[in-house]
């Protein structure tokens, strides 16, 4: 099924599959040493500012490979489609960021790292595209 759907990507959507594969090998490439290097050894601040600086490149990567596909993208409806993702995976995610630092305000809940937000956001659009994806496959074939 995968391979059958990879054949209707456009070459934009393969470019920024390609791109964020590479990414995220990066990134679980450099950041398992990263954590151990910070919980085992003693590590200079600013060694640990560009320990920070290293892990986040990938995401930020992540990022940009989002901007690259939609100016890339010549297929208005896949430039649509992607649009919307990005737009319900932002409010998903500013709403749980919102709620979420309210919570901790009233002391309910705790206070967490504020990359969590980033890890929401990517969630929250992929499980969107698959939704999209698999009740557009059942909706068509």
């Amino acid at each position: 099924m995968f391979a059958a759907k990879q054949r209707d990507l456009t070459p934009a959507q393969r470019a920024h599959v390609r791109r964020t594969l590479w990414l995220l090998i990066a990134y679980a490439v450099i950041l398992p040493p990263l954590v151990w290097l910070r919980s085992h050894r003693h590590v200079t601040d600013v060694l640990l500012l560009a320990m920070a600086i290293v892990a986040s490149l990938p995401v930020l990567g992540m990022f940009a490979s989002w901007g690259r596909y939609l100016s890339d993208e010549r297929d208005e409806y896949h430039q649509a489609v992607v649009l919307r993702r990005i737009a319900i995976a932002t409010n998903v995610t500013m709403g749980a960021a919102v709620v979420w630092g309210f919570l901790q305000a009233f002391g309910l809940m705790p206070l967490i790292e504020t990359y969590w937000v980033a890890f929401v956001w990517v969630v929250t659009q992929g499980a969107f595209g698959c939704f999209a994806l698999f009740s557009r496959s059942g909706a068509g074939d």
